[in-house]
């Protein structure tokens, strides 16, 4: 009888998971799992952060068409709509903050 309770004990006292994943213990595996989660969250935050910027240019090209479009309607010359699309003011407060140190341009995921 203690050896049908002492081999029970012993199997289940056995980490299935150190035959499974590489022969590692519990405190070892929690920092490869650890690890692992850290740099798949960075990866998925790089590709949404890409997404975003690119969605973004893309939008932003379409709403400056737009009003080259309208003002070209409106009788502007070319030479009239381009000192307007210049001469707009920096939006976000990174950018004026730039702006306001010599007039680095739109940096970020904008690109003049």
């Amino acid at each position: 009888m203690f050896d049908l309770l002492g081999g029970l004990l012993a199997a289940a006292s056995h980490d299935q998971w150190s035959d499974t994943l590489l022969g590692l213990d519990a405190n070892q595996r929690f920092v490869v799992i650890l690890t692992a989660l850290g740099c798949v969250t960075g990866i998925i935050i790089a590709i949404i952060s890409i997404a975003y910027c690119w969605i973004d240019g893309a939008s932003t090209r379409r709403i400056e068409m737009e009003l080259k479009r309208e003002l070209l309607d409106r009788g502007m010359s070319a030479d009239d709509i381009a000192k307007i699309i210049e001469a707009k003011p920096p939006s976000g407060a990174a950018e004026r903050w730039a702006a306001s140190w010599g007039g680095w341009g739109r940096w970020g995921c904008h690109k003049k």
